[in-house]
C-alpha cells in the first residue's frame, strides 16, 4: 500500500496536470471553443489557474496532457503564446508561480524550469518547440509587432485607449494560425474596454453565468465556486471591502468603480411607454443638438408642471452627420409625429459656435443654412447634471416620487448612455465624469438646464425674541443681568 502511494505521489509529482480538477465555471471555460474566451472572475475564483492551464494543455504535448483535460486541446506544437500582463511585477510572478506548479518537468525545455525561462527574454521554452512569452501594457504599441502567434492572453484587462492598441496591433499576430484570444482578469476597473468590446456582445446565458455568442464564450465566477478557499477567511476578507468593490472583487461583477453620474435613474420610475403623439402635440416642443462625426438628437416638451418628456431620438455617425443630411432627418422626424417643422427652440452645444481650424466655418450657422435654426445651450456641466439628478429625484409635497423628466422606451440609446454614463478618478486623484458615450445624456443635460427647477424653500426659522430699549421685555424672555460694559467684574 505504501509503495503504490509512494508511485501515486511520483506520477503527479511528473504530471501535476493530472491533479487539475476544473470547477464548475473553469470546466465551460476551458470546453468551449470559441475564437474568444473571456473568464472574468472575482479574485481568488480561480480565473488565472483556469487561463494558465488552458495555454499548458496547448503548449505541452498530447500524451502529457491527461484523459480527462485532452477534449479541451486545440493546438498541437509547436504552441507560440503571447501572455500579457499590467506589468512585471506582482501578476506576473503569481502567473511565472503558477505555472511552475502545474507544468510537468519534461515538457520543459532540458527538462529543467531554470534552463526553460529566460528572465532577460521574458520566455519560456518547451522542449517540443513551444514557448510563453510575456509582455507587458506597459510596454509601447510598436513592441507587439513581431511573428504569428497561435494565441494572445490577456491577464488583466487591457485598459484604456492604450489598452485598445495594443489588442488590435495583437489581433494581426493571430491571422496565420487563426489564433485565439484569452482574456483573465478581475474587473476592479469597472466598465470600459471590457465592456464596450466583451459584455456587451455575450450572446445566450447558456448555463449560470456563462454566455455563448457566435465567436466568444464569457464566463462569471464567484469565490464561492472555488471549492477550495476557506471560508472564515473568505468572508472576514470581504467584510472590508466596500460593497461595489465586494461585488467587483468578490463576484467579479462588472460594476462602476467611482460610480454612475445618474445613480437616481431607475428604468420603472423614468421610463415610460412610447408617447401618443396628441399628447407629444401639447408639449410645449424644445428639440436638442450634440453636432459632431457622432451626432446625437433628442427630441423632447415640457408640460404645464415643467416636466420633460423625452420622447424620440437620432444618432447619425460620419457622412450621415453632415448637418445638412442632419437637418433633413430632423425635418422628417416631426413630420412622423405630426408636428410643425420648427419647435418653439432647438438647442445646440455651445462648441458649434467655434470656427473649426480646417474649414474656418461654424457648426451653428451650417445649421440655420440648411433650416434648422438653433441657439447655444447651456454648458455648464456641473450645473446641468445637478438639474437632471433634481427631476430625477423630485418628490412631491407627501414626499412620495415625482420624477420630473420621462424617457420614453423608444429612446433606447438614451437610456443605454445613462445607464453607462459614469465617473472615474484621473491621474490627479480627481473624480470626474468620463466623456464617452455620452452625445445622448449630454442633451439630456442640456434640456435639463434649459428649465431649471426652482429652488427648494425653506421654512424660515423663528426670530429669537429681543428686548428692545424703551419698552417692557417680553414675558417669555429670562431678565438679563445689568453689567457693565465691560462685563461682569467691571
Amino acid at each position: 500500500m505504501v509503495a503504490q502511494l509512494r508511485e501515486l505521489l511520483e506520477t503527479v509529482r511528473a504530471n501535476p496536470l493530472l491533479r487539475y480538477d476544473p470547477h464548475v465555471k473553469q470546466q465551460p471555460f476551458h470546453a468551449t471553443r470559441r475564437k474568444i474566451k473571456v473568464f472574468i472572475g472575482g479574485e481568488r475564483s480561480g480565473k488565472t489557474v483556469a487561463g494558465v492551464l488552458d495555454d499548458l494543455i496547448q503548449a505541452c504535448d498530447r500524451s502529457a496532457v491527461p484523459d480527462h483535460l485532452l477534449p479541451n486541446k486545440i493546438f498541437d506544437p509547436p504552441f507560440k503564446c503571447r501572455l500579457i500582463t499590467p506589468d512585471f511585477g506582482q501578476s506576473y510572478q503569481e502567473i511565472l508561480r503558477t505555472l511552475r506548479e502545474w507544468c510537468p518537468p519534461a515538457q520543459l525545455l532540458h527538462g529543467d524550469w531554470e534552463e526553460a525561462f529566460s528572465e532577460k527574454a521574458h520566455v519560456l521554452s518547451f522542449a517540443n518547440g513551444s514557448f510563453i512569452e510575456f509582455m507587458t501594457q506597459k510596454q509601447d504599441v510598436s513592441q507587439f509587432g513581431g511573428t504569428s502567434r497561435h494565441r494572445v492572453h490577456y491577464d488583466e484587462e487591457p485598459k484604456g485607449p492604450k489598452g485598445e492598441e495594443i489588442r488590435h496591433a495583437n489581433v494581426n499576430r493571430l491571422i496565420q494560425y487563426r489564433g485565439d484570444e484569452l482574456f483573465t482578469f478581475s474587473p476592479v476597473h469597472g466598465f470600459g474596454f471590457v465592456g464596450d468590446n466583451l459584455w456587451e456582445a455575450r450572446g445566450h446565458e447558456v448555463a449560470p453565468e456563462v454566455w455563448v455568442s457566435n465567436d466568444m464564450v464569457l464566463v462569471r465566477s464567484d469565490q464561492d465556486d472555488n471549492p477550495h478557499l476557506d471560508e472564515a477567511g473568505k468572508a472576514e476578507a470581504n467584510a472590508k471591502l466596500p460593497a461595489r468593490q465586494r461585488e467587483a472583487r468578490k463576484s467579479g461583477k462588472l460594476v462602476h468603480a467611482e460610480g454612475l453620474v445618474y445613480e437616481e435613474f431607475n428604468y420603472d420610475l423614468h421610463v415610460c411607454p412610447r408617447l401618443d403623439p396628441e399628447f407629444v402635440k401639447g408639449l410645449e416642443q424644445m428639440d436638442c443638438i450634440d453636432p459632431g462625426l457622432n451626432t446625437a438628437v433628442l427630441f423632447a416638451g415640457f408640460d404645464s408642471d415643467n416636466g420633460l418628456w423625452i420622447y424620440d431620438e437620432l444618432f447619425l455617425q460620419d457622412s450621415e452627420a453632415v448637418p445638412e443630411h442632419v437637418a433633413a432627418e430632423i425635418l422628417k422626424k416631426r413630420k412622423e409625429w405630426g408636428l410643425p417643422p420648427r419647435p418653439k427652440r432647438t438647442l445646440i452645444d455651445p462648441a458649434a459656435a467655434a470656427r473649426q481650424s480646417q474649414t474656418n466655418k461654424r457648426t451653428d450657422r451650417a445649421y440655420k443654412a440648411a433650416g434648422i435654426r438653433v441657439r447655444p445651450a447651456e454648458n455648464d456641466v456641473d450645473f446641468g447634471i445637478y438639474e437632471v439628478m433634481r427631476r430625477y429625484g423630485h418628490e412631491d409635497k407627501g414626499g412620495n416620487p415625482q420624477p420630473l423628466i420621462q424617457i420614453a422606451e423608444n429612446c433606447k440609446g438614451l437610456i443605454w448612455e445613462t445607464g453607462r454614463y459614469r465617473k472615474e478618478r484621473n491621474d490627479e486623484d480627481e473624480i470626474k465624469v468620463v466623456k464617452r458615450d455620452d452625445h445622448r445624456v449630454d442633451c439630456k443635460r442640456y434640456l435639463s438646464a434649459e428649465r431649471p427647477l426652482p429652488p427648494i424653500k425653506h421654512k424660515p426659522r423663528a426670530l429669537r425674541e429681543t428686548w428692545v430699549p424703551g419698552t417692557a421685555p417680553p414675558l417669555s424672555m429670562k431678565p438679563q443681568p445689568n453689567y457693565g460694559p465691560m462685563g461682569k467684574y467691571s
